[in-house]
């Protein structure tokens, strides 16, 4: 373990959106007065504060320094950011931004940049107590470029640490709540232009794979439980004279689990970006995702994730024409899901291709502990989310014109299917029910060949 004191070191491309659809910044500072002290709006830590030199902040040669922005209060959602300059470190300096930090600097998250006997990386680390562990591993960063910005965000229990809006580290751990952001270092290390604030939703691009694939890393306070994965395919070659739109897939598995196929990679081998010129997006979530919002886990949030955060970020961040309906597929307990989202949140979502999926549920674990623990308790399941006769006619209105909805299939949930399709024929809602086929219970069986035409031509006959 590293001691982080006087002793010896043991040891967001195309799309980078690094910030905050949620906050803006409500604090700042580019130490641009006289040499001294930071000033009134900050409160030394224990170990001591830090200094104004040279028009940037700085630390004391061989000891632990920082400084708490005490002008204003936070949530628990901050994020604290910093500039590395032109000056080097040398012997064992590292400057770093901080969030959560608390009792005089002895609790908080610290995202450092470390020399490392001259193979500088990033690293981030806890401390408690006064004391120091590392979370996740570290990061060979190399010398960074002034001007360079390193950035810590605490958004639930996902802490975040980036360079220029790109997500280097990332790890989950719900250690502390509350405090404030600020900056440290150890020994005259330098940092310019710190800025903090309430930190929310955020989607920071990371690569993009030799198909095309783009992957980007998202906190959120509702898809919480660490970092996790979007993943962007974008048409290369869309179809002339076909309108471009938005395709969510909702996965089946937690992360980027395949056991019963990749969702987003069968979509692609059918180059259904290009065939009905769509930009495919897949989120993932930190368990099997039954696009819920469970009222005992506030990091567990997931209709929430979609609906305010995911659904804003793709129509603020990909859109070609601001005109774009968001599609939606899925099958199994994504299908269920699917449906969920499609007859709440009508404004949102536009067209939905469910299959094979679990409509008879009768009660939130009634397939065992994978329902319950994202629905939470029955009370919840019963009045938001089971797909009852009363459900449907509360929510039927958008959908008795225009043909939305796409049914299908079966392999495990023949009668579900048949006896969701029979309530939404019972309340005049205009749907499509696929005739029956026996298909395997995968992305890949042959079903989303069937339901994309199906959506296409649902599609147009909306415009």
């Amino acid at each position: 373990m590293r001691v982080l004191l006087a002793f010896t070191f043991l040891l967001i491309p195309q799309f980078a959106f690094p910030h905050k659809a949620s906050a803006a910044v409500i604090a700042s500072d580019d130490f641009n007065r006289a040499d001294g002290g930071v000033g009134a709006s900050w409160t030394a830590i224990s170990d001591g504060g830090m200094s104004i030199a040279s028009r940037q902040v700085t630390g004391t040669a061989g000891v632990l320094t920082g400084d708490i922005w005490a002008a204003g209060s936070f949530t628990s959602d901050q994020y604290s950011a910093v500039q590395v300059t032109s000056t080097q470190l040398t012997g064992g300096q590292w400057i770093g931004a901080a969030v959560r930090v608390q009792n005089g600097g002895l609790n908080g998250y610290v995202g450092l940049y470390y020399r490392n006997n001259g193979s500088p990386v990033l690293e981030l680390f806890k401390r408690s107590g006064g004391n120091w562990a590392q979370l996740g591993g570290a990061y060979s960063s190399g010398p960074l470029a002034a001007g360079t910005q390193l950035e810590v965000a605490a958004v639930g229990n996902t802490i975040s640490f980036m360079e220029n809006g790109v997500q280097r580290i990332g790890v989950s751990d719900g250690s502390f709540t509350g405090g404030a952001p600020g900056v440290m270092a150890y020994g005259n290390a330098t940092a310019d232009n710190w800025s903090g604030g309430n930190a929310g939703f955020q989607a920071s691009y990371r690569s993009t794979n030799a198909q095309g694939v783009q992957y980007y890393n998202v906190i959120s306070a509702n898809d919480g439980y660490g970092p996790q994965t979007l993943r962007v395919l974008s048409p290369a070659n869309p179809a002339a004279g076909v309108a471009h739109n938005f395709l969510i897939v909702l996965p089946v598995e937690a992360g980027l689990g395949s056991n019963y196929g990749d969702g987003l990679a069968t979509l692609q081998s059918l180059d259904a970006q290009d065939q009905y010129n769509l930009t495919i997006i897949e989120p993932t979530f930190a368990i099997n995702p039954w696009c819920a919002n469970n009222p005992n886990d506030p990091q567990l949030q997931y209709e929430t994730f979609m609906t305010h955060e995911l659904v804003p970020w793709i129509k603020q961040n990909l859109a070609t024409t601001g005109h774009e309906q968001i599609w939606r597929s899925g099958f199994s307990k994504s299908g269920l899901g699917g449906q969920d989202l499609m007859l709440k949140h009508a404004d949102l979502f536009t067209l939905a291709a469910t299959w094979d999926f679990p409509a008879d549920m009768s009660a939130y674990n009634g397939l065992g502990s994978d329902p319950a623990a994202n629905y939470g308790t029955d009370v919840n399941y019963q009045a938001n989310y089971r797909l009852t006769t009363a459900f449907v006619d509360a929510r039927k209105g958008p959908f008795l014109t225009n043909n939305r909805i796409w049914i299908g299939g079966y392999s495990l949930y023949q009668t579900d299917v048949f006896d969701y399709g029979a309530i939404l024929t019972s309340e005049g809602i205009a749907h499509s029910t696929e005739t029956p086929q026996y298909m395997a219970h995968r992305w890949d069986s042959g079903w989303l060949p069937v339901a994309m035409a199906a959506l296409y031509q649902d599609s147009n006959n909306l415009h």
